[in-house]
């Protein structure tokens, strides 16, 4: 069997936000920022975060921000922000960033269906990728095509470059089927 390859351009959400608020006195713990990126990161990539760290609590001040990390399950390393957006009494109000470039996995896995529909010529049961695919040169995620029949596929998304906002990535699928 042929490996089937394709190549796209899909323009890429570099920072995508959500807000948060806490009750603090003087800032948001440490605890609870780490917290809420861990249910930030996994909102948009679709797994959990083997870890998350902040470099400390965020101060209860308007625009005051703190750099966290998330680490994926596959050691990759997500930067994120938070940012201070209001401070109302004792309710503080922020928002997460991703700030490295990606496309989110349902993106790329509605490209993936397309890819292996344009491929097979018939539509698949469905299309699941999991994780964030970077907008760097060589970053990839793995998919999974599943055929009306049960069969299920292996998809490779790899980024093959980044101009601005939009990330090139072509797609493999694997020579075989998945057990």
């Amino acid at each position: 069997m042929r490996k089937l390859t394709a190549a796209l351009v899909l323009t890429c959400t570099p920072l995508l936000a959500l807000s948060c608020s806490s009750s603090s006195t003087g800032s948001v713990s440490k605890s609870d920022v780490q917290a809420k990126v861990s249910n930030f990161y996994k909102d948009q990539s679709h797994e959990d975060a083997k870890s998350t760290s902040c470099d400390g609590s965020l101060p209860a001040k308007v625009d005051a921000t703190q750099t966290c990390t998330a680490t994926a399950a596959d050691g990759q390393t997500w930067a994120v922000t938070a940012k201070v957006t209001k401070v109302d009494g004792k309710d503080v109000y922020y928002d997460l960033n991703l700030t490295d470039a990606f496309v989110a996995p349902d993106d790329v896995a509605a490209k993936v269906a397309n890819f292996y529909q344009e491929q097979v010529g018939t539509p698949p049961q469905s299309s699941t990728c999991n994780g964030l695919l970077r907008g760097a040169t060589g970053a990839s995620i793995r998919c999974v095509v599943t055929e009306a029949d049960g069969t299920r596929w292996g998809v490779t998304a790899k980024t093959t470059n980044v101009e601005g906002t939009t990330v090139n990535y072509q797609m493999i699928r694997d020579d075989q089927p998945l057990p």
